[in-house]
């Protein structure tokens, strides 16, 4: 199947810097907006634009670190800054980078759909093709508010596109603004197939995938029940038989993905790549008898570990363990091997004083990895960027969500039904792992499954903040976090290049 080139325009795209500058004149040898996107060529490079911007928050360092530190199932290994946001320390302040790396990422994706969006009812080009485009732009708008909103609250609200510098613009609640995503939610729902020609195009599964989400933001859990219950009910989409063929590499496209962001094989148009095979990664080839090695993690960047928590929270025989943690390694390294082993043996550690295993310790330096993002077809271990595409929204995750919503209903044999759809398909083949009964069902217990299926998914910390559990389990389950995280770190703070920049008061955030 066709997938999507995301062709960027760098010379008109960068006008979608939310505070970037502008030049008083307009030589007619630059391309700007207003001769790039009057063609239906244009508007079709535009649109691929919009879509590139989702690379910056799936598959990138920033994105993984605003997503995974600081919560009850990652906290930080040895390498690399930001531990700050595991730790929750005075370090997580206005000047953290990333965090106006996800701000000015996503103002940019905003910037670059209202461009489109301002001009695309000029252009003479076929209605039909036109109000698709309009859909799939209107939804990615309100996706990347969705980041914004979770992240920082209320922030500034644009639907038309910015020219110039802004330095008055002020923070909108983020309620009205959720408002502002479901209309443009609902105008994709309406107008878009649950199919299209080409893959990691925006669907209406997708649509209805990113409604569902806003409505339990808005309390409209009736219709984030009914959105979810479409995409099982009438959907092309089902779970697969398996929960290893989900990221099996080589079945990327399957039933079950609702949206992916993508990553080819030709550098002209994979950007960075995703980086995901790095960052859970430990610092093995630093053990004898191990070298670098791209089948068992590549180059480890040892930023992100499991917590105990994670680790434990599996049934005996759910399949999702094996396929989600890398715990044992083996001998590579001829010139490092220790007396009496071979290549190919599984290597062994000695985690506690003259206690050998088989199971890799879980510390800062060696800590067990995450399989979902591996990548072994890059050429070489020292490669950072990959081709696997980002999962976004899966099918199991509508299932959880619908139980989410018929939980705020006091629905609990329903919740109790959708969760255990998910744990049957978890179930190691033969076995049967304990399913769930109404009488367990809380906003916990989906939130654990939410862990157990979607776990270093780029979700969790959205999902904590977003259902107010964030302070509470990340207190009671990271032991980094725990002597810090206080109730106003539910929200970030917001960068202090915005806050400089305006002539106006933007306040920040409490506590910050």
């Amino acid at each position: 199947m066709k997938k999507i080139n995301f062709l960027i325009i760098l010379s008109v795209l960068a006008l979608g810097v939310f505070y970037s500058c502008s030049l008083d004149e307009d030589p007619v040898s630059e391309a700007t907006p207003n001769t790039i996107f009057n063609t239906p060529s244009g508007i079709v490079d535009g649109v691929n634009g919009v879509y590139s911007y989702l690379r910056d928050l799936y598959g990138s360092q920033p994105g993984f670190t605003l997503t995974t530190f600081g919560t009850d199932l990652f906290r930080h290994g040895k390498d690399g800054g930001y531990k700050g946001m595991d730790r929750y320390s005075s370090e997580l302040n206005s000047s953290m980078g990333y965090l106006e790396d996800i701000w000015s990422t996503c103002y940019a994706g905003i910037n670059a759909s209202n461009t489109i969006l301002d001009r695309i009812d000029n252009v003479d080009m076929d209605e039909a093709l036109k109000t698709t485009y309009k859909a799939e732009v209107r939804f990615l708008r309100a996706h990347y508010y969705y980041w914004l909103t979770i992240q920082y609250g209320d922030v500034v609200y644009r639907d038309t596109e910015t020219e110039g510098v802004n330095t008055e613009d002020v923070r909108t609640d983020r309620i009205s603004i959720w408002e502002k995503m479901k209309e443009d939610t609902e105008y994709a729902v309406n107008n878009l197939d649950y199919t299209q020609d080409e893959y990691g195009r925006v669907t209406k599964g997708a649509t209805l995938q990113q409604l569902a989400l806003i409505d339990l933001l808005l309390n409209d859990y009736e219709g984030a029940e009914n959105a979810a219950k479409m995409i099982i009910q009438e959907g092309p989409y089902a779970l697969l038989s398996n929960y290893a063929d989900v990221f099996d590499y080589n079945n990327q496209v399957n039933e079950e993905i609702i949206f992916a962001v993508q990553y080819i094989r030709d550098p002209l148009f994979n950007g960075d790549g995703n980086q995901g095979h790095l960052f859970f990664t430990p610092a093995y080839d630093q053990y004898p008898g191990l070298k670098r090695d791209v089948t068992q993690g590549g180059r480890p960047y040892t930023r992100f570990r499991p917590t105990e928590f994670f680790r434990n929270l599996f049934s005996e025989n759910d399949s999702r363990f094996d396929v989600t943690f890398r715990y044992t390694w083996f001998y590579n390294n001829e010139a490092t091997l220790p007396e009496g082993k071979a290549i190919g043996d599984t290597v062994v550690w000695q985690v506690e004083s003259d206690v050998p295993s088989k199971i890799a310790p879980n510390i800062d330096k060696m800590h067990w990895g995450i399989k979902k993002h591996d990548d072994p077809t890059r050429a070489s271990f020292q490669d950072r960027a990959g081709f696997r595409d980002f999962f976004v929204y899966r099918l199991s995750e509508t299932y959880l969500l619908a139980a989410e919503a018929l939980l705020k209903q006091d629905k609990k044999q329903e919740v109790a039904d959708y969760l255990n759809e998910v744990r049957i398909r978890a179930s190691k083949e033969g076995t049967m792992i304990p399913l769930v009964t109404a009488s367990q069902i809380d906003m916990d217990k989906i939130l654990d499954e939410r862990a157990l299926e979607l776990g270093a998914e780029e979700k969790r910390w959205m999902d904590l903040a977003r259902t107010g559990k964030l302070i509470e389990r990340t207190r009671l389950y990271n032991p980094n976090a725990e002597p810090n995280i206080m109730d106003y770190h539910k929200l970030r703070p917001i960068p202090q290049s915005q806050i400089d920049l305006s002539t106006v008061e933007f306040p920040q955030n409490d506590g910050y």
